[in-house]
């Protein structure tokens, strides 16, 4: 079995590579590990590794098709923030950019937020629930719930505002994480 230990990067070829750049560096924080303009890309980090993300410039943008809703392949790259709080920060965050959210959905382990890039990829941010894989061992079953979006000069919509999850949820998440701390004791 081969023992892989996560994704390293994606590469977009993109109709524009500035105002891509633009877009994931001033939108998303995505910060320029290194240019490198003999090979074409611009190498986009998170911090947490060389590179996230690698753009580059396609050689005909204009003759080329476009990401389709619908079409095989990429439907969209998912990016996690850590808290409920950095996902409320998120949404007004795109709006204040003019960055359309095309919906937002309650996954029961997780809310989201799905929007594009400039060149039409699928591209969604997330909060997962701590403990989410032990929360729903069985699955999550097909209780996705869409959820209310905004404008941009509109107050956030009030799912954004509750605080997520419920008690009862909090509750289970401190249970599972009380049992991990006795478990890595009793090793």
């Amino acid at each position: 079995m081969i023992d892989l230990k996560g994704i390293g990067h994606v590469l977009l070829r993109v109709a524009d590579q500035e105002a891509s750049k633009r877009f994931y560096r001033d939108v998303l924080g995505f910060r320029i590990a290194e240019e490198d303009p003999d090979h074409g890309g611009v190498f986009m980090t998170l911090g947490d590794t060389y590179h996230t993300l690698d753009i580059a410039q396609h050689p005909s943008p204009s003759d080329a098709p476009h990401p389709q809703r619908g079409q095989m392949g990429l439907v969209h790259i998912a990016f996690r923030v850590g808290t409920y709080a950095a996902l409320r920060e998120a949404y007004s965050h795109l709006l204040k950019n003019g960055v359309e959210i095309l919906r937002a959905v309650d996954h029961l382990n997780q809310r989201s937020l799905y929007f594009a890039d400039p060149d039409g990829n699928g591209l969604e941010i997330y909060y997962e629930l701590p403990g989410a894989l032990k929360l729903f061992p069985n699955g999550r079953g097909d209780e996705d719930e869409m959820l209310p979006l905004s404008g941009a000069d509109d107050p956030p919509p009030r799912w954004l505002l509750e605080d997520w999850p419920a008690p009862e949820t909090t509750a289970k998440i401190e249970q599972l994480r009380r049992g991990t701390e006795r478990a890595s004791l009793n090793l």
